[in-house]
């Protein structure tokens, strides 16, 4: 987990993997009319939107990238230290709900 402003978030990895598939309209229509059952050809693969999958990536990457471990004892999130990449990154994973604030911690 990792802590920011206070608050700790964790990454939801399943949320990554569904926010990234691809969405055919004929597919949904398909999953309605058999009740949300998956047809024995779909077994086991795995399809993934590239762009959505690449752009959560590098926003994971730039949120776990800002840790720096020479600085220990001084909080590695100080509000004037967050730059505008980190502040994107950080409020889309928010958005999309990939990174989930832990209410037990």
């Amino acid at each position: 987990m990792i802590e920011v402003l206070g608050k700790c978030y964790y990454i939801d990895i399943e949320a990554v993997i569904e926010k990234c598939r691809p969405e055919y309209p004929s597919t949904k229509s398909k999953k309605k009319a058999t009740n949300d059952k998956v047809s024995n050809n779909d077994e086991g693969i795995l399809e993934l939107n590239v762009f959505k999958f690449e752009i959560f990536k590098a926003c994971i990457e730039r949120i776990l990238s800002e840790y720096d471990e020479k600085e220990e004892n001084i909080s590695p999130f100080q509000e004037k230290s967050m730059g505008v990449s980190f502040r994107l990154a950080f409020n889309t994973l928010l958005k999309y709900n990939i990174i989930i604030e832990d209410i037990d911690g």
